[in-house]
Order: structure tokens, then C-alpha cells, then sequence
């Protein structure tokens, strides 16, 4: 027959009349829910209240239950607890549960977990299905039982089996987790379905994760999305926040992110923490929202306090950064540690960074390369390639370049651009794998494409120099204003040097005071040397000897080793209005050697010969110009030369004197040039050539030595000169990308 609700009611009053109770508690239930009659709550529990006091457990639990969640009377947790005991007392399995549930949470009774597990069972033993279920949970959780997770799932399973959605959707949970059953990801989509059929919410959002990761299912983007809308329609506030990351990254969905902030700020009021510290990143970073970092801090903390490690961890980073709060490197390290103690990664590798740069605690590069180390093997793609970097670079522990690049190559493979470049280095320079120029390019082609700038500079400089394909200036030019163009001071420092010297572009020395003046502000070593000498020579800018000097300084400073060899040279001849100080000179020629720089090895070298600022010493003479001359830098070569021919600092050997003359002068050295010619002329060391005399006199006097052209002129069998002392001229020195 069809149903009659209207109908039905009225028989239920009819019974209800003669104080039948079973019929007394229907006719409350039909107010209660406006099943053939207006819903009238209060009237519900009028007819309830009747019910119980006629000793019916059904209408004492329905009252109960009233009191409990404030349907049609008072919350009254007390009223609820006298009335549950009563319908649970007649074995009433409902009320056995409603009882528990009071037992365990502290409602109207004080807290018990034991007496909770106890009614429980009671219910349990009628497999009432919800008590199956919060006794698997007991269980689970270890509440007022030993945790026992094959019970837990044993239990589930029975409530699972009889249609209770949250018995299914806790069995599917163990699946996936592995808890008191084998890992199996399809068991647990299949008990998640059951549930989701059900309209269970928590079971929907949960399938919507296994469909958007592909975990016991194919990937599916679209059903994820779906299965999350069913959910927040219901207002389940994961899948609130589910389905706003599903319209900020576009999955399932047309990527809409002010609709994934409306999403995350519905979550977040309900008190999701998950949607707290995705609303607080939108707000930081202005997705799907114009940037309000203040904003985002009050959202970072509710998130906080409720134990997220990224809200603890992106609060670090807003105080490092100042970002909606005043900079205070101390709290950023109080987050960090927070968040690091719950082993995230992320907080693990900014704590590092920390210790690496002295940043809110004291530096200990030991310290940062341990904890880098420990979110590396967990994942963190930053970690790893900072790892990598510190083996690399002898950072914090001993260089080893092998295990920089093992660690690299696990970011790159990822895609991380910044490992894709430092592994880029490795193959161009060699360190720890063979050097590979084409897979160099291939690994700065790949972060590129993610425009890093740094990669985009270094693929600017193998279109320079001809490493890895095929030399393009123009090509290379346009590829550092790019980089520069993003801000990346090395490239805006070699877009400045290409101005400078018309390299890809048309020279033109004002735009390179332009871009070397960015790059200088930023504090870039490279460029204030090179700015430096704009303003000295009043290249692209009015000649300022001053400020030249300034800018020196400051790359000096900075341990720039061009830098400090070119001020030195300005105190050994007390260029732009220094006094001469040949002491500071041979410092400052120190410095910069012992970094590598060979034409400070050369000016040093030159002091030694001579003792000038220093106290002669032709031993270490030859030791620094041996050090240069290992680098093919022309002067270095030239003077060791001399030391070979006039036995200072070495034993006289002409014939590897002339040997490195010839060298020398096919470096481009003018001096030696002309010793050259001067010694095929009179067969020393050489076996005399009047030919070989002429070309390299001739090539000498064209490079401005005055006695070469003499020479020429005479050809007249005088006895050698000694060639005069040679420094390294400012900038001799050509640069590539890396300082």
C-alpha cells in the first residue's frame, strides 16, 4: 500500500490517547521530524516525556537524546544521562550507546572510559551497529582498552557490514593505513564507495582523496572534485578545503582561485586546519586574493595551535622575511624548531638554512648540514639540493663532490630548478661526474623552462663562450637580459660587461652603466668592480675617481679577487689620487692571490723580485709566478721567464727561458715580444733567425715598446736588455658568469 503519513499519525494519536507506548513515542516522532503532522519539537517532546514516564525505553532514549542535543527543550546533559540510564538499564542498545558516548566524552557524568567501553559492549552484543563502530575506535585508540587493532578492525567490519557508514569508513581507513589489516588500497576504495553511496560525508571526501592521488583507484581529477562537492555540500570541512585546492590548482575542475579562497575560508571558520593554513598562504601570496599578509598571520596561528607543522612553518617564515609581522629572526627560529620537532621537512631545511647563516641562532654549518640531511631523506627537495650544495662547497663538512652531485641528481629528477643548475655546474666544471657540456645545457635548458634565472644566465653564458652548443652572442645577450630582467644581479652584471665590451649588442657604455649600477646596488662584488672603472675612465657616465674608488673598495671587501688585485694596483702606483702604499698593495695582491687570481699572482710575484712593500725574497718571486704562469696569464709567464734567464729564484736555465718567452708572446705579452726578437737576433737560447727577429720586433713596436722599433731599424748585434717589470693592467682579467 502507499505510505500515508498523515495517516499514520493519526492512528498514532488514536493509540497514543489510551497511553499505548509505543504509539505515545511514534506520535512524538512525527512531530519530531513533521511526518504527517506540522514539526513541532517542543510538542515532540511533550509526547516523549509521556512515553518515558510510562517506563518506554525507545521514548526515555528519544528524550534523552533531546536533552542531550537541545531538540524542542534545554540542552540539559544531566536530564539526558537520568533518561539514557533508564532506556539502557532495559537493554535498550540505543541508549547503551548514547550512554557510552556520555561516559566517554564527559556529558552529564563524569568522564569513563572504562564505563563507556562497558555499555558499549552491551550494545555491541545486540550488534547495534553504532556501538560496534565506537567500540572498534576504543579499540583503535586505546580508550579505556589496550589498543588492539585487529579487534578494532574486527569490529568495524561487523558495523560495516550492517550499512553503518562510519563502521565502513573507519574499516577503510585501516586499509589504507595498514592498521590491524594489510596495506590494500582497493579494499579500502571499495568499503570507502559503500559508504559514500550512503551519503557519508567523511567517506566522500576520503574516496575524493584516494581518486585525486590515484591510491586503490585510477587517478580521476574530475570524480575527486564530485565526490568532494557531495561532501561539502553536507559542510564537511575537509572537504571544503578539498575542493578549494581542486579550483586553485584547476584538478577536476576550471581553476578558479577566489572561489578556492571562498572554499579555504569556509573550512577554515569551521575550524579545519588544514583550509587555516591554506587560507593563510592565499593571503600571503596573494592567490585568488590581492596580498594581505597581516591577513594571513591570524589564520597561520588557529592553525598553529591546533598542531599544523606548516602553519608553525610558514609562521617562521614571516617572521624571517617580516612578512605581516615585524621581522624577528629569533621567533623564526622558535617556529621552525616547532615545526621541525614534529619532523617536517620543510621546517627541518629553513632551521638549517638558519644555522648555515647565523640567522636567530648562533651559525653552525655542522648544524645545518644534520638537519638538511635529515629533511633530505625525507623528501624535501630544497634539503636535498642544500645538501648537495654544502658537499659541494665543503659547507658545514668535508668536501665531497660525489655525494653532492648523488644528492643533486635526486632533486633535479624531481625538477627542482636550483639542483637542475648546481648539477649544470657539475657537469661543466667536472666535479664529481666527467664534464659534459651538452648535458650541462641540457640541465640549465630544463630549470629554465621553469625560468630560473640563474639557469637562464648560465645558458646565456654557454651561447657566450660556445660550451655545449653552438656560439651565439646575440643569442647570449638576449638570454642575460632576461635573467637580468628578473631581477638576477650576474646577469645584469653580464648583460653590463656585454655593453661594455659589444659583445651580442652593440657597444654602448651607458646601458652598461645602467645594468652594472643595478646589479652594483644589490651588492653583486663583480659589478661594482666593473662599475668602478666606468667611473674612473668616464665610461657611460661622468668620470668620478671617488666613487670608483668606492665601489672598488666594496667588492674588495667583499673578497672579490679581481677587485682587491686592481686596488692593489692603484696603492703600488697611487692611481686616482690614493698615496702610495706599497705595503697595502702587496696585502691586497695577497688576498687576491691566494684566491687564484693570477695576475695577482704575477703582482705579487713582481714585489717579491724587487722588494718593493715587501722584503725581496726571489724564491717566493718564482713561487708566485710560477702559480700565475700555470694559468697562462701573459705577464706571469713573461717574468718567470726572466727568473729562468737571470737564475733568480730558480737555477739559470736559458733554454726554458726562452721557451716561456715564446709563450709569453704568443699570450699577447708586448716584453716578451720583444726579448723574443731581441734573442733570435743574437742566437741566445734560440737558434738565430733573422726572420723570427723581424716578426716578433715588428709585433713588439706595434704593441708600443719604443726600443723594438729601434731595434728594427738597426738590427745591430747589441747585447739584450733585461725587460722591465710588468703588473697586471686593470681588467686584464676576462670574466665569465660565475664569481
Amino acid at each position: 500500500m502507499e505510505a500515508d503519513q498523515a495517516g499514520a499519525a493519526a492512528l498514532f494519536r488514536q493509540a497514543a490517547e489510551d497511553d499505548y507506548p509505543p504509539a505515545v513515542c511514534e506520535l512524538g516522532l512525527c512531530y519530531e521530524m513533521g511526518a504527517g503532522l506540522e514539526e513541532d519539537k517542543a510538542q515532540a517532546v511533550r509526547w516523549y516525556t509521556r512515553a518515558a514516564e510510562l517506563g518506554y525505553a525507545p521514548g526515555q532514549c528519544n528524550l534523552g537524546y533531546c536533552y542531550l542535543t537541545g531538540i524542542g527543550v534545554e540542552e540539559d546533559d544531566v536530564q539526558a544521562v537520568r533518561w539514557l540510564t533508564q532506556a539502557a538499564e532495559q537493554d535498550f542498545p540505543r541508549a547503551q550507546r548514547l550512554l557510552g558516548c556520555c561516559c566517554r566524552d564527559g556529558e552529564g557524568t563524569p568522564a569513563d572510559a572504562q564505563k563507556a567501553v562497558e555499555w558499549f559492549r552491551k550494545a555491541a552484543a545486540q550488534d547495534y551497529p553504532p556501538a560496534l563502530c565506537d567500540l572498534g575506535l576504543c579499540y583503535e585508540m586505546g580508550t579505556g582498552v589496550e589498543v588492539d587493532l585487529k579487534r578494532a578492525t574486527d569490529l568495524y567490519r561487523r558495523s560495516g557490514e550492517r550499512d553503518y557508514a562510519p563502521g565502513q569508513c573507519n574499516l577503510a581507513v585501516c586499509y589504507l593505513n595498514g592498521d590491524g589489516v594489510e596495506k590494500d588500497a582497493a579494499q579500502a576504495a571499495a568499503w570507502l564507495r559503500r559508504a559514500a553511496a550512503l551519503d557519508f560525508p567523511r567517506a566522500q571526501s576520503i574516496l575524493a582523496d584516494c581518486y585525486r592521488d590515484g591510491d586503490g583507484v585510477p587517478r580521476d581529477d574530475a570524480e575527486a572534485a564530485r565526490l568532494y562537492q557531495l561532501a561539502a555540500d553536507q559542510g564537511y570541512p575537509p572537504a571544503l578545503c578539498g575542493l578549494g585546492l581542486c579550483y586553485e590548482l584547476g584538478e577536476g575542475v576550471p581553476e578558479d582561485k577566489a572561489r578556492a579562497v571562498a572554499l579555504y575560508t569556509q573550512a577554515a571558520q569551521r575550524g579545519n586546519l588544514s583550509a587555516q593554513c591554506n587560507l593563510g598562504y592565499c593571503c600571503l601570496t596573494g592567490i585568488g586574493m590581492d596580498p594581505a599578509p597581516e591577513q594571513a598571520i591570524p589564520w597561520l596561528e588557529r592553525a598553529a595551535e591546533q598542531g599544523s607543522a606548516r602553519a608553525m612553518s610558514l609562521l617562521g617564515s614571516c617572521y624571517r622575511d617580516g612578512d605581516g609581522v615585524e621581522a624577528d629572526a629569533e621567533k623564526a627560529v622558535q617556529w621552525y624548531q616547532k615545526a621541525a620537532d614534529l619532523e617536517y621537512p620543510p621546517a627541518l631545511c629553513s632551521l638549517g638554512l638558519c644555522y648555515e647563516r647565523g640567522e636567530g641562532v648562533p651559525e653552525d654549518k655542522a648544524r645545518a648540514v644534520a638537519l638538511y640531511t635529515q629533511a633530505a631523506q625525507r623528501g624535501d627537495l630544497a634539503a636535498q639540493c642544500n645538501l648537495g650544495y654544502c658537499y659541494l662547497t665543503g659547507s658545514g663538512t668535508e668536501v665531497d663532490c660525489g655525494r653532492a652531485v648523488e644528492w643533486l641528481d635526486r632533486a633535479a629528477r624531481r625538477g627542482f630548478p636550483r639542483a637542475l643548475d648546481l648539477l649544470g655546474d657539475c657537469y661543466q666544471n667536472g666535479d664529481g661526474v666527467e664534464t659534459d657540456d651538452a648535458k650541462a645545457v641540457e640541465l640549465y635548458r630544463r630549470a629554465a623552462e621553469q625560468d630560473y634565472a640563474p639557469s637562464i644566465a648560465s645558458l646565456g653564458l654557454c651561447c657566450e663562450l660556445g660550451q655545449g652548443l653552438p656560439e651565439d652572442k646575440p643569442k647570449a645577450a638576449a638570454l642575460y637580459r632576461k635573467a637580468a630582467e628578473m631581477g638576477y644581479t650576474y646577469a645584469q652584471c653580464n648583460l653590463g660587461f656585454c655593453y661594455l665590451r659589444g659583445i651580442g649588442v652593440d657597444r654602448d657604455p651607458a646601458q652598461a652603466v645602467i645594468w652594472l649600477q643595478k646589479a652594483a646596488e644589490k651588492g653583486q662584488s663583480r659589478a661594482m668592480s666593473l662599475l668602478s672603472r666606468c667611473c674612473f675612465d668616464g665610461s657611460g657616465m661622468q668620470k668620478d675617481e671617488k666613487r670608483g674608488l668606492e665601489l672598488l673598495r666594496r667588492a674588495a671587501e667583499q673578497g672579490y679577487a679581481p677587485a682587491q688585485c686592481n686596488l692593489g694596483l692603484c696603492y703600488e702606483n697611487g692611481f686616482h689620487g690614493l698615496a702610495q702604499d706599497l705595503s697595502k698593495a702587496a696585502e691586497l695582491y695577497r688576498r687576491s692571490a691566494e684566491q687564484g687570481d693570477a695576475a695577482a699572482q704575477s703582482n705579487l710575484g713582481s714585489l717579491y723580485y724587487t722588494g718593493s712593500g715587501v722584503e725581496r725574497d726571489d724564491a717566493l718571486a718564482f713561487q708566485w709566478f710560477s702559480r700565475s704562469a700555470e694559468q697562462d696569464f701573459p705577464a706571469g709567464v713573461y717574468h718567470l721567464a726572466d727568473c729562468y734567464a737571470s737564475g733568480r729564484g730558480t737555477a739559470t736555465d736559458i733554454a726554458r727561458a726562452a721557451e716561456l718567452y715564446q709563450k709569453a708572446a704568443r699570450l699577447g705579452d708586448e716584453d716578451a715580444m720583444f726579448i723574443l726578437g731581441k734573442w733570435y737576433r743574437d742566437g741566445k737560447g734560440l737558434r738565430a733567425d733573422p726572420e723570427q727577429a723581424r716578426f716578433w720586433l715588428r709585433k713588439a713596436a706595434d704593441a708600443g715598446v719604443k726600443e723594438a722599433a729601434a731595434c728594427l731599424r738597426a738590427l745591430s748585434g747589441k747585447a739584450p736588455g733585461k725587460g722591465g717589470e710588468k703588473r697586471g693592467g686593470f681588467f686584464q682579467k676576462l670574466f665569465g658568469k660565475g664569481d
